[in-house]
């Protein structure tokens, strides 16, 4: 199992098994990206699973983290638009896939920054729906019904691929069409 935490930089030519980028809300939205990894490695433990949540040492999945120069990015977004590119984009790696999720915000413990909930995925969703029309990039989404705004995402992935772009319904349904879209090397058809 490997994990791959903001902002350690690993060569793209060292990568040699497939890599999933995790991609949704980190403020408020719980910590789903543990769930997913999870549940992803029970179906592929060779995959590096590319997590930008900020995991500390007493984290549980901390123990899987990989090694690198943490030096290299000076930001996290750079470290994020990186490793999209590598898990998302053809020309840049053939095995791979970009999966957002989008549950609903916590009730327990909701983004209490002031910023709005899901923000910074919002505006990455966008981006890597033209990504899937002009680049054919390899991304899935999923989410929990009641996902603020869910509805226009979907019109706006339907309308612009002229698909009916499917949005799974539970964490595990969206894991699996991201392991099926990598083993197939291309966006969904």
């Amino acid at each position: 199992m490997k994990l791959l935490l903001p902002k350690t930089y690993l060569p793209p030519e060292s990568i040699d098994t497939s890599i999933y980028f995790l991609g949704g809300p980190i403020r408020g939205g719980g910590d789903w990206q543990q769930d997913a990894a999870r549940y992803l490695w029970s179906r592929k433990p060779e995959a590096i699973v590319v997590n930008p949540s900020r995991y500390a040492p007493s984290h549980p999945l901390y123990s899987y983290r990989m090694h690198g120069d943490e030096k290299y990015f000076p930001r996290q977004k750079l470290w994020e638009r990186f490793y999209l590119g590598i898990a998302g984009l053809p020309s840049k790696r053939e095995v791979g896939c970009v999966l957002f999720w989008l549950p609903c915000q916590s009730k327990t413990n909701p983004r209490r920054d002031g910023d709005p909930y899901a923000r910074d995925t919002y505006g990455e969703i966008g981006e890597w729906r033209m990504r899937v029309e002009f680049e054919a990039a390899r991304v899935v989404i999923g989410a929990e019904a009641g996902f603020p705004g869910l509805d226009q995402i979907k019109c706006d992935f339907d309308d612009a691929l002229g698909v009916d772009f499917p949005i799974h319904p539970t964490l595990e349904a969206t894991v699996d069409a991201a392991i099926n879209m990598a083993a197939a090397g291309h966006f969904w058809k």
